[in-house]
């Protein structure tokens, strides 16, 4: 295993100094042939970070059966299919539960039986009953970006697959067009203009760009991105540029963040890949005008008034490059037509080692957030320039993103010691390659310890305070896993951090060695199971996402495991190792903001938590007890969000993958919350054939009261969710519906 301390950086790049503005950076131009390592694309150990999901499952096969799918949860007016097929028991309850009153609400309107994962929410401030949503779509075959809208409150749906961007055929092998990839993320403006970020990218060449897209009727309709070309070439300070040929209307640019064209058509690395883009918008600060840039050149010119926007437009991403993975950011002052050029923003520190000058330059995940009334931005980001655990850090900038301070270090992330794909989990390996990725105890998808940041959105007093929420296994070992929520608060804008309080209050105990089996600064050894021995020290908690609104609602959701106590049951008996942890519910917490306040026992905060001054080098936890084990105070309220559990082993690939994160939106006193879920997927394992019908996914959504939730009610059997074959019975369509009303 190699330590965390090689040297294995080959590109020195720009980096910004504490507070010092940072010099322009421009745009990947297409001359550039920086290579990314196998690594990057496939890691082997901890110490590369990750690229995202839908560029790891790049390829579309997908199955060979068309064959009808389970549906419970839609409800919508549109014509049906022919329904051949008999609803087995885990649909009947899921329908029955829908048509009961419950909350879930599928969102998805398609019948393709494919996966949707990695969902975005957001709410049109303007009109409330406006909400768009966007997910991984794999309804065409591939994965796609799908945006899903509703005007009557979430009652009903219209979706689609986003535009691909348009792109000129010398730079896309004569395709014209890029096609869209996933990382979606949904952001309105004050206005109630909606955005639509995403990456796009080749299937067989590492062409690949980040987008932003806008709608301004609801989600309904969207732009279409508008990659540039020099219409003069041979002059290098011109700026005449067309987007996609002759009477194309659209302004050269529009859209389009950042584009790397390969360079050789191949699939090997040789240029740059941008990836986990979020996006955020705001106010521009005060003193801060609106700028516009030139298409080729990204050149600073004077904005259309027609078009400036009320709000900035934030994008920030990862750049793999070299051995190099720094955070970019670009903005955008006239409704996302034209982009700042791009510019790294991770930084240095004395906490971050071997990059050069205490680079930070191992970096995933980076997530904006933006003050509504300030207007100053902060970004986090997870950073692996560590001796061992990776870390979360943040900076700040308070001039629209001209200049920058930091990186703050905010949190170690006991990260390290999960289970993982092909080094002690064999059994993942046999479903298909992963390449190290993080898994959870009894499963193989994918996973991660990310989480967010958000501002308090009341400004005055709570101008400087933020929320950030984390899962990690700190409370679990390699042999078996507990990965918890955890959640840390800062109220001087990110310089000095409360925390970790845990945020859900489920049994949770620290084991007697979470390092065991794991030599510092390595991997654990393939062995541990055997090492170590499994233990139970409480079910698994991921993927949080955590708002807060404008009267001080804090919410948090994330997947959870919890009511899986003790069952056996398994659809792959393989990667049974204890009984329970299985299932997957959507949970929820949530607790009130009244001052500004990060005292101990106070405002939502752990009586346990401690202050988190800023480190003068860098840190290693080691192997001794750790902040956030054994709490006794959790005072965050949690409940159960979704109606019925899911099996993920059902959700795409084998049960590999699910996405990487979900989301939540509070606007006024509603959270809106969205999750990928699994009710309608079934076993693939027995019957190949069958897919797509075996494996699939949806879009779930819950709209509830961000301060006083009420839970949904629990389930007593949930036996038929833990192995459900494919359907294999037919019986006429209208017989069935009569058995089943």
């Amino acid at each position: 295993m190699k330590s965390k301390s090689t040297a294995w950086r080959t590109l020195t790049i720009l980096v910004l100094a504490t507070a010092l503005v940072i010099p322009g950076a421009s745009a990947h131009q297409p001359d550039e042939t920086l290579a990314y390592p196998a690594a990057i694309l496939f890691p082997a150990d901890k110490t590369t970070p990750e690229p995202s999901g839908i560029y790891d499952f790049r390829d579309i096969d997908l199955g060979t059966g068309i064959t009808e799918c389970p549906q419970a949860g839609l409800q919508n007016a549109e014509p049906e299919p022919l329904d051949r097929r008999e609803r087995d028991e885990v649909e009947r309850i899921s329908r029955n539960t829908s048509q009961e009153g419950k909350r879930d609400i599928r969102v998805n309107q398609d019948f393709s039986c494919f996966a949707q994962n990695e969902t975005s929410i957001d709410v049109n401030p303007q009109i409330k009953r406006n909400i768009v949503v966007g997910a991984n779509d794999y309804r065409l075959g591939t994965a796609s970006s799908g945006f899903y809208a509703s005007t009557d409150g979430g009652k009903n749906w219209y979706d689609g697959i986003i535009p691909f961007p348009s792109v000129p055929a010398a730079l896309s092998r004569g395709e014209g067009f890029l096609p869209s990839g996933g990382d979606p993320v949904i952001a309105f403006d004050r206005d109630g203009i909606v955005y639509y970020a995403q990456i796009a990218f080749f299937r067989g060449d590492d062409t690949n760009g980040v987008f932003v897209q806008r709608s301004t009727n609801g989600g309904f309709t969207w732009s279409r991105g508008c990659v540039p070309v020099d219409t003069t070439p041979t002059n290098p300070n011109d700026d005449e540029a067309a987007c996609g040929g002759v009477g194309d209307p659209r302004q050269p640019g529009d859209g389009r963040v950042v584009f790397n064209p390969d360079n050789d058509t191949i699939l090997n690395g040789s240029v740059p890949f941008n990836d986990k883009e979020w996006m955020t918008t705001g106010p521009r600060p005060s003193g801060v005008q609106p700028t516009c840039f030139t298409p080729i050149t990204r050149t600073a010119q004077a904005c259309d008034p027609d078009v400036v926007g009320v709000d900035r437009i934030y994008v920030t991403w990862t750049v793999f490059a070299g051995a190099n993975s720094q955070i970019y950011l670009s903005y955008s002052d006239d409704r996302a037509r034209s982009w700042s050029p791009p510019r790294a923003i991770s930084g240095r520190a004395s906490f971050c080692v071997g990059g050069p000058s205490g680079g930070c330059d191992n970096n995933q995940a980076s997530v904006p957030t933006v003050n509504p009334t300030t207007g100053y931005l902060y970004v986090a980001f997870l950073n692996g320039n560590t001796p061992d655990e990776n870390q979360y850090l943040v900076v700040r900038s308070q001039d629209g993103g001209r200049t920058f301070q930091g990186p703050f270090f905010a949190t170690p992330i006991y990260d390290i010691n999960f289970p993982r794909a092909g080094n002690t989990r064999p059994d993942c390996t046999a479903r298909g390659q992963q390449g190290g990725r993080i898994v959870y105890t009894n499963s193989c998808f994918r996973s991660n310890p990310y989480g967010n940041i958000v501002v308090d959105k009341r400004g005055g007093a709570f101008a400087n305070d933020l929320y950030l929420v984390i899962s990690d296994n700190r409370n679990g070992t390699a042999a078996s896993s507990n990965a918890d929520i955890f959640l840390f608060k800062s109220i001087d804008g990110g310089t000095t951090w409360v925390g970790p309080t845990r945020v859900n209050n489920d049994r949770s105990v620290a084991p007697p060695d979470r390092d065991c089996g794991r030599p510092a600064g390595s991997l654990p050894d393939p062995n541990v199971a055997q090492v170590c021995g499994i233990g139970d020290f409480g079910n698994d908690q991921w993927w949080p996402w955590v708002d807060i609104g404008e009267q001080g609602a804090l919410n948090i959701t994330f997947h959870d495991r919890r009511l899986d106590t003790n069952w056996t049951a398994h659809e792959w008996p393989t990667s049974r190792s204890r009984p329970g942890n299985y299932l997957v519910w959507q949970w929820g917490a949530q607790c009130r903001i009244t001052a500004s306040s990060a005292t101990p026992g106070q405002q939502c905060v752990s009586a346990q938590a401690g202050t988190i001054n800023q480190p003068t080098g860098p840190v290693d936890p080691g192997a001794g007890p750790q902040p956030g084990q054994n709490q006794s105070s959790l005072p965050l309220r949690n409940f159960q969000t979704s109606d019925v559990p899911s099996n993920f082993d059902y959700t795409f690939r084998a049960g590999l993958f699910a996405g990487d994160y979900e989301n939540i939106a509070v606007e006024g006193d509603t959270a809106y919350a969205t999750w990928t879920d699994a009710r309608n997927g079934r076993s693939s394992r027995n019957q190949p054939g069958r897919n797509p019908l075996c494996e699939q996914s949806d879009v779930f959504m819950d709209m509830y009261s961000a301060t006083h939730a009420q839970p949904a009610d629990l389930m007593r059997n949930i036996s038929p969710f833990l192995v459900t074959p494919c359907p294999s019975g037919q019986m006429d369509s209208q017989r069935d519906r009569r058995n089943d009303d």
